[in-house]
């Protein structure tokens, strides 16, 4: 007999059907990918399946979101197992076993020790080191951290959690016996855990891949090519293992569909990103007290309700606010959320002479954003660089049923804001493209949005709906094969 797991096949009647959800995050844990699996675990016992989680335990790092943990479900068994980082114990060992010693002379840290503020060695005149010497150094610390990763961080710095988080599955497979596996990633580690109990298990296995793995459109995740090999047929074992991928774009969608073109077609399926339906009534009630507010003599407000960073680069969004200020239209931007000091925002503003049409503020609790989005009068969504992914953010913006101004280039984003007639689209990188775009928005209306189409394609309830529907053909095929 091999290593799987004999599952038990006592009739279960059609109440009792149980899937086990791995997810590295889960409430309190805050993350961008926590919602979709809680949406998934609230309205699936609505179509008669019900849910076991394996996640991760906080730890110091962890955000955490307690008002999430009002949303799980009453009697939900949720199983946290700790991540363990394998490097650091590693290196608060060997630190403390240099530190019970001396250093030698040439060792790394004394080299260290003696660098200057640049973190350069310097020699007895307090120069800096030659190019080549600088260009060595740069060399050594680059296969450092290859080697680290390929030690340690294959396919990703979670992978620490994926022994004892199997053992865990192994067990709850045991006791709940489920009839599927289902794992989401990233961390793509997550997906490594499910492959590994579903196939000891002999359960079939579904994936979501709620972003693209290896085939990312803004380049490779890893550090070496070997590193990103490596990761490429971790990512193809794991797909040719699953009875079902879900994607969460139609674009994204295709890619796999094309990469693996020697696997069936229809083991590829997209279920996107939504919104939670009761989320629909908390807006309604922050757009009645929005309209209490005065009106009169107000610029137009364009909010971006989220964080800043990368190359998400607002500098170009400023570039268009004065550029329409040029043509007498009046436009607040307001950036609400993290933004990466590195813009300096506020004396770029200054410099294009629209500091007083610019205004930035920290991140706040989710509600608080809500009621923000209800104050303004437009949203700006910008997705550089990929066609494959939609920013959770739309979801929301959609109840507001107000413009979007998606900065973003042709795929996944400007399909959804065209198809519905949400908003208008402008060219990343293009000042012209995105001022031209808010003068549209600012002047006459001109769109003929379909908000309860769109709001009806991404409600969560039916796109838990389609979950449910993948579940239950992955488990008929199961039975047919036995």
């Amino acid at each position: 007999m091999n290593d799987s797991i004999a599952v038990s096949k006592t009739m279960k009647s059609d109440f009792e059907k149980n899937a086990l959800f791995v997810a590295f995050s889960f409430p309190p844990i805050a993350s961008a990918g926590v919602h979709r699996a809680l949406r998934f675990v609230r309205f699936l016992p609505d179509h008669d399946w019900h849910t076991t989680i394996l996640t991760a335990a906080p730890n110091a790092q962890s955000k955490l979101d307690l008002g999430l943990e009002s949303l799980v479900p009453e009697g939900l068994e949720v199983n946290r197992v700790a991540l363990v980082r394998p490097e650091e114990v590693i290196k608060d060992r060997m630190k403390s076993l240099m530190g019970r010693s001396r250093l030698s002379p040439h060792s790394d840290q004394a080299v260290e020790q003696q660098s200057g503020a640049s973190g350069f060695q310097t020699n007895s005149e307090g120069a800096s080191p030659s190019p080549s010497r600088r260009r060595s150094r740069f060399q050594l610390q680059r296969t450092r951290s290859q080697i680290t990763e390929l030690l340690f961080a294959i396919p990703d710095t979670r992978v620490g959690w994926k022994k004892n988080a199997v053992d865990c599955g192994l067990e709850i497979v045991r006791q709940s016996q489920p009839s599927v596996v289902y794992a989401t990633g990233p961390p793509f580690s997550t997906l490594l855990v499910g492959q590994e109990i579903a196939k000891k298990s002999n359960l079939p296995l579904v994936l979501d891949f709620r972003d693209p793995w290896t085939r990312v459109p803004w380049g490779p995740r890893n550090k070496s090519w070997l590193a990103n090999r490596w990761v490429a047929k971790l990512e193809e074992k794991c797909v040719r293992d699953a009875a079902a991928v879900i994607l969460n774009t139609a674009e994204l969608e295709q890619d796999f569909v094309t990469h693996y073109a020697h696997l069936p077609r229809d083991r590829f399926v997209s279920i996107p990103n939504g919104f939670d339906p009761e989320a629909r009534l908390r807006v309604e009630s922050y757009m009645d007290e929005a309209k209490s507010l005065p009106q009169d003599n107000k610029p137009f407000r364009l909010l971006h309700p989220g964080s800043l960073y990368r190359n998400r680069d607002p500098r170009q969004i400023i570039d268009a606010i004065a550029k329409v200020k040029q043509r007498g239209v009046h436009v607040v931007l307001e950036q609400v959320g993290f933004c990466d000091p590195g813009f300096d925002l506020e004396n770029y503003a200054k410099a294009k002479g629209v500091g007083d049409r610019v205004e930035i503020h920290p991140a706040v609790p989710h509600e608080q954003m809500l009621r923000r989005m209800a104050e303004v009068d437009g949203f700006i969504l910008l997705q550089p660089g990929t066609a494959l992914q939609v920013p959770g953010k739309l979801f929301e913006m959609i109840l507001f049923k107000k413009p979007i101004l998606a900065i973003c280039v042709p795929g996944a984003v400007s399909r959804i804001v065209n198809e519905f007639g949400i908003g208008t689209i402008a060219e990343d990188g293009s000042v012209d493209s995105i001022a031209d775009a808010v003068c549209k928005m600012v002047g006459p209306i001109q769109l003929q949005p379909r908000w309860n189409d769109v709001a009806s394609e991404f409600d969560g309830e039916h796109l838990t709906a389609r979950l449910a529907k993948v579940f239950a053909k992955v488990t008929r095929n199961a039975d047919a094969r036995e």
